[in-house]
């Protein structure tokens, strides 16, 4: 039998048409809705202290994991929902879900129900992701991915900024305005911002539904697919089973070789999740002081702590990808082979331990101004400023310099970003040992400039190790790295040494510790790469896809 021909890299026109530019104008757009809506909780961090009386352990755990956990997990069955059905329906239903949520959120009055209302702006936020990458990889040419997803990306840098300066402008103007007595309803300002992000969304997703066309996908790589899977929702259905026991060992245990070993694994696993857990929150709920132990609630009489939260909801996401990445092997054979690659694995992590530096940092940037500096809200509109223009500015020129790298050498993006984050991480800490604000202010930008560089060259690098039928779900394997150890971890572990020390610099500069570890990872991954993209279509065929 004659070999098939091997895959052209693109089929593309020689010039991109300009409707792909109006729709990743609009998904950066959407991008900024969803940084806007995760990010105002920084500029709202001292009122919402005041009022809800939150320790910045609370205030981390709100920012990061009750959000991050529910973002990672349900990134899977809605990557597999991008991967089989239309997704601009996706995000257009998504922007709405995390939009009514974010409104949702102004009307808490107290950590449970503000927490509660932050994990459905993290299960909505969830959806637009995998979607969006796949829609950029069916609209743009391999050879300007890096590009579009470094324009896609600034979103997130538009979103944080928008939050801190729009954020900041509300609530001073609403606590100017208004007393305790004479506010309408009773709505205090950070309720007010709440409610006036999110009910534009509504609107947003509504352009999303009328004026995006969902592309043919798989055409600009010659690997026209379907646009609909059969039966995409039980799919879905399936993912979701995969992670939660009991269905995850149900599912394990059928359909299988060696359904035994892999079901005494998968328990096994589970119970020694929980064995960690346990003993985390014993050892954290020892460090911190007694009045900052608080009990969020009561279950039977027994207090429910910060720490159990953190560490129970940490264990619930560690389980789940555990359990789905094992069932993968499984259901999808050829998408294991590709995304279970230690190069891609390894390019995850740096995407982790990137992400844990700059999102543990994020909700505690306006306080650590307002205790060093003596600010107040009004320094949002050049915090936003500051941070809208380094990190839009960074992401571009990473996204522009690493596809011109990528010429230069296979693993050129890496090799770019070990030299943006090694010098950003030596900024960082002159950073916060200046006692000059205006030093400060100047490394922030740089800093900022700096640290987003890596995003646009890993996320189209871990893009190119697999088939565009999978894409949406390389997604969600990577947000896996961003969101569970960055987002889940970073915020409430720099919050709980600031928490334990009583030294939140101490605390800001703890994040270092990742620098060393990531650029250790990007050099193993860097000599890997040539190899790995070069064999992409050969490993596939090797594990049975008809490619």
């Amino acid at each position: 039998m004659e070999a098939p021909a091997p895959i052209a890299e693109t089929t593309a026109p020689a010039r991109t048409p300009l409707y792909s530019y109006y729709v990743l104008t609009v998904l950066m757009v959407i991008y900024a809705f969803n940084f806007l809506d995760r990010q105002v909780i920084t500029i709202l961090a001292p009122s919402l202290k005041a009022d809800l009386g939150l320790s910045d352990a609370q205030l981390g755990l709100l920012f990061g994991t009750a959000f991050a956990l529910f973002y990672a997990l349900f990134g899977i069955p809605l990557a597999k929902l991008a991967d089989g059905w239309h997704r601009v329906r996706t995000i257009s239903l998504g922007l709405g879900f995390w939009s009514a949520m974010t409104a949702v959120s102004g009307m808490a009055g107290n950590f449970a129900q503000l927490g509660s209302a932050r994990v459905g702006v993290g299960i909505g936020e969830a959806s637009a992701g995998p979607a969006a990458y796949s829609l950029i990889q069916d609209y743009f040419p391999k050879a300007r991915r890096a590009t579009a997803i470094a324009i896609y990306s600034a979103g997130i840098y538009l979103g944080v900024g928008a939050s801190l300066a729009l954020g900041g402008e509300i609530i001073s103007y609403w606590d100017a305005t208004y007393t305790e007595a004479t506010r309408p309803f009773g709505i205090a300002g950070w309720q007010a911002t709440f409610l006036a992000f999110g009910i534009p969304g509504l609107l947003l997703a509504l352009l999303v539904l009328t004026t995006i066309r969902e592309p043919v996908r798989g055409a600009m790589d010659g690997i026209p697919s379907p646009a609909v899977a059969p039966r995409p929702f039980r799919a879905v259905g399936r993912e979701m089973a995969a992670m939660f026991p009991p269905f995850s060992m149900i599912a394990i245990a059928r359909g299988r070789e060696n359904a035994r070993g892999a079901l005494i694994a998968n328990i096994a696993t589970f119970f020694a999740i929980i064995v960690l857990a346990v003993v985390l929150i014993g050892w954290t709920d020892g460090m911190l002081p007694v009045a900052k132990r608080a009990v969020i609630a009561t279950i039977g009489g027994a207090g429910i702590t910060t720490n159990m939260v953190q560490w129970g909801a940490i264990a619930i996401g560690v389980y789940g990808s555990f359990s789905w990445l094992q069932s993968l092997s499984h259901r999808d054979p050829v998408a294991n082979r590709l995304i279970g690659n230690r190069t891609f694995g390894a390019l995850a992590l740096v995407g982790g331990l990137a992400s844990f530096a700059s999102y543990g940092l994020s909700p505690f940037i306006f306080v650590y101004m307002v205790n060093v500096f003596g600010v107040g809200p009004e320094e949002g509109r050049t915090l936003g400023w500051i941070l809208a223009s380094a990190g839009m500015l960074g992401v571009f020129v990473g996204g522009w310099a690493s596809d011109r790298a990528r010429r230069m050498h296979p693993a050129g993006r890496l090799y770019m970003v070990i030299a943006a984050l090694s010098i950003s991480a030596v900024l960082l800490y002159f950073q916060f040992t200046t006692e000059s604000r205006q030093l400060f202010l100047t490394l922030l930008w740089i800093v900022n400039f700096l640290q987003i560089m890596w995003l646009a060259p890993i996320a189209a690098t871990t893009q190119d190790m697999v088939l565009p039928r999978m894409r949406g779900t390389a997604a969600a394997v990577f947000f896996l790295g961003t969101n569970i150890i960055g987002l889940g971890m970073g915020p409430y572990t720099v919050g709980l040494i600031a928490d334990v020390t009583g030294d939140l610099r101490f605390a800001m500069l703890s994040v270092l510790f990742v620098a060393p570890v990531t650029i250790g990872l990007l050099l193993y991954s860097a000599r890997r790469l040539p190899a790995v993209e070069a064999s992409v279509i050969a490993r596939a065929r090797e594990a049975g896809e008809a490619v």
